[in-house]
């Protein structure tokens, strides 16, 4: 059964109502059961007349260089990303003038992930226990100090893409290709008393992360030769000595194009400065 509703309108110059048939009215259906689910980060500014969201991971000059000085003992304070909000004043004018009408644009700031020294997360800490080569007289401090220049030379910011994976073979055979002939090998070893030898030997970073060492000469440990109590290896080292002379062989034996380093894309599309 159709019902029409009357409807009346207010004469605004003789102050009362009057009927109108401009407009219809008639009684709707109840009892619809309806869901309507919708999630979104609190820092997302989303449209829902977009058609096209546009995920923009961005890593600021001025929070690289911060965080470089504040790793190197510059600064006592560890410098926090932007926010979303800030990117999004930054830079949203700009970026608005070439993006479509449908697009949406969501600003996420990239922050750093800190590998091995004492500003790292503790499953994140770790020492490199590396052997001189016999054949050469090589200072230890000297030595030293040439496999950390390697290693943040290795972590440069243009190395790296937003999302990556570590592999301490690419790093290893790296430090070997430039400190060589003076280093005969190189391992990596947590700090952290649960981990135990090899859990470092791949390390993941997220969509909005990029890597970054804190490592310093004081992580870095002279050992005559890779044993079993310096790996911190449990049991007979007959499995993780393979491991390690995997990766001694493949550093000594890297040719000169192990020093190009080369990073899968991220699948984010991070846009770096």
């Amino acid at each position: 059964m159709d019902f029409t509703f009357l409807l009346f309108k207010k004469n605004i110059t003789k102050y009362y109502l009057e009927l109108t048939i401009v407009y219809r009215a008639y009684q709707g259906r109840d009892k619809i059961i309806f869901q309507y689910e919708h999630a979104a980060d609190e820092s997302s500014r989303i449209d829902p007349s977009s058609s096209n969201i546009i995920d923009v991971y961005m890593l600021t000059k001025q929070y690289d260089t911060l965080y470089r000085q504040y790793l190197q003992g510059a600064t006592t304070t560890r410098p926090l990303a932007p926010s979303s909000d800030s990117l999004f004043v930054n830079y949203g004018q700009e970026i608005n003038k070439i993006k479509s009408i449908s697009d949406e644009v969501i600003y996420h700031p990239v922050k750093y992930k800190v590998l091995f020294g004492t500003e790292a997360t503790d499953d994140l800490k770790a020492m490199f226990k590396i052997v001189k080569n016999p054949d050469r007289v090589v200072n230890e401090n000297e030595l030293k100090a040439n496999v950390i220049a390697a290693i943040n030379q290795y972590f440069a910011i243009e190395n790296w893409e937003f999302g990556d994976t570590f592999f301490f073979t690419e790093l290893s055979a790296y430090v070997m290709t430039q400190v060589s002939p003076d280093l005969a090998a190189m391992v990596i070893v947590p700090t952290q008393e649960t981990l135990s030898f090899g859990s470092m030997f791949e390390v993941k970073s997220e969509a909005d992360e990029v890597f970054i060492s804190s490592a310093t000469v004081a992580n870095i440990e002279v050992v005559s030769s890779l044993t079993a109590t310096n790996l911190k290896a449990s049991g007979a080292l007959y499995a993780d000595a393979t491991a390690v002379q995997g990766v001694a062989s493949a550093s000594a034996s890297a040719s000169s194009s192990s020093s190009v380093i080369s990073s899968s894309s991220s699948s984010s599309g991070g846009l770096s400065y």
